[in-house]
């Protein structure tokens, strides 16, 4: 029968979900660390915080999902049949199907679902989000460990890991893991960062330059109109990155021996690798036009403290920036839309068009 293990086979599942979910628990714990250390404002996390924290959730969602297949697979199906039924009402049976695994399963897919689709509402809603899922992580690790160490261990015959021979260890483990994570994360954080001084002392220059930004976008578009944008704001954006273009190790002259998308992508790269975005992804909607997504924006945070009408018909800095780099390549003139803003980046459309005379 498909379903149906040698008692080695037992043995070693059921000690490779015990070592599983002890590592897994400790990566949620991590990832609960890091979002409590900024529980007053999320938006106050750093570029490094956010990658860490996002590695730390992927893996241990991937871990969460991985269990509860194996835990469907070889235990709740074969106890589908009339001979194998009654085992769900054992204590520890029951308890762990019920609250760690349909009401678990429910919780961390609520919020797996929203950190994937609708990362607005992790900076919004953050706060209650974040222990949604840890509770469903928490309840599947709990009641797995006391169905295993209470139950199957002793009743079943399945003896316990070398590596962890009981309930108290696993949690110590995961205890430790998810602490160790969390202080490398921060010693990173500080390494990379200083003190949270400095990182404040960033945040106020990021927002006086971001304001100046949209406030000469907005004056130069009302005075002069939009040709202002292909006259001067283009090249002297394009003078300033040939002049700083070296100390980020981004070669323009280099730039032009690619394609267009090439070339684009090239220096994207290079931006994310010195912090300025976690992502930045450039996506062709036809030979003409494109469009330039930004994710975690080092200079996303200022635009929470703007109001909305703010940035109406605005057109995000990284939409110029790759409107000036389009433009000193190809040497046409590009249209730029209304930027679309969100609690992490932007996305600006772009059109190449042929130069006005």
């Amino acid at each position: 029968m498909i379903f149906q293990l040698t008692f080695d086979q037992m043995i070693f599942l059921n000690h490779f979900m015990i070592y599983l979910s002890t590592v897994g628990f400790g990566l949620a714990l991590a990832n609960a660390f890091i979002g409590i250390s900024y529980i007053r404002d999320l938006k106050e996390l750093t570029l490094l915080e956010v990658k860490a924290h996002k590695r730390f959730g992927w893996i241990a969602a991937t871990t969460f999902y991985l269990l509860s297949a194996l835990c469907i697979y070889f235990a709740v199906i074969p106890r589908l049949n009339p001979d194998g039924f009654s085992d769900f009402f054992i204590t520890t049976i029951f308890w762990h199907t019920f609250l760690g695994g349909i009401i678990a399963f429910f919780l961390f897919t609520i919020k797996f679902v929203i950190a994937r689709y609708k990362k607005d509402f992790i900076y919004k809603y953050g706060k209650i989000l974040g222990p949604i899922g840890f509770a469903g992580w928490a309840l599947a690790y709990f009641t797995s460990n006391i169905d295993f160490y209470f139950f199957v261990n002793p009743s079943v015959g399945i003896p316990t890991p070398e590596l962890i021979p009981n309930y108290l260890l696993s949690l110590i483990l995961s205890v430790l893991i998810g602490l160790i994570l969390f202080a490398i994360v921060k010693a990173f954080k500080f390494k990379t960062y200083g003190e949270a001084t400095k990182q404040t002392n960033l945040h106020g220059v990021a927002m006086i330059l971001h304001g100046i930004t949209f406030g000469y976008e907005g004056s130069a578009k009302e005075l002069v109109g939009t040709p202002v944008l292909y006259k001067y704001v283009f090249p002297k954006t394009y003078e300033f990155l040939e002049r700083y273009s070296e100390q980020i190790g981004l070669d323009l002259d280099e730039l032009k021996k690619f394609n267009l998308n090439e070339a684009l992508e090239i220096a994207m790269k290079k931006f994310t690798e010195i912090g300025l975005a976690e992502k930045l992804k450039v996506k062709w909607i036809s030979e003409n036009e494109l469009t330039v997504e930004s994710f975690n924006c080092s200079t996303a945070t200022v635009r929470s403290y703007m109001e909305p009408e703010e940035l109406k018909n605005s057109i995000c800095p990284w939409g110029i920036l790759t409107a000036t780099i389009v433009n000193a390549l190809t040497g046409k003139d590009i249209e730029i839309s209304p930027s679309e803003f969100n609690m992490i980046g932007a996305k600006s459309k772009l059109r190449i068009v042929e130069k006005s005379i």
